[in-house]
């Protein structure tokens, strides 16, 4: 089976507004298991079934990633969450480099 991480984590709000990482197939499967019932629809569902496929390996992580992302952009959870700044990730600069 392949890795199950996504290539890029998703962040999502649950309903107590926390802003949870969804890093893998199983912390997707997680999140719409503990996502109320009276709230699913089919694209919970179609997103829950890509992410169990992927599970078991019947589908690709990359499906169950675009599943579950559109299902959390259809439901407003999807945080986008600001990246670093350039300064915090840029390659470090010894004196070294400068000599």
């Amino acid at each position: 089976m392949e890795s199950a991480t996504f290539k890029q984590p998703v962040f999502v709000r649950d309903e107590g507004r926390v802003v949870q990482k969804i890093g893998c197939v199983m912390d997707a499967i997680e999140f719409l298991e503990e996502w109320p019932v009276e709230r699913r629809g089919l694209l919970h569902a179609a997103a829950s079934d890509a992410c169990y496929s992927a599970y078991d390996g019947r589908k690709s992580v990359e499906a169950a990633n675009r599943a579950f992302m559109t299902w959390a952009r259809r439901v407003a959870v999807i945080e986008d969450l600001p990246a670093a700044p350039q300064w915090m990730t840029g390659p470090k600069i010894s004196k070294i480099d400068h000599l």
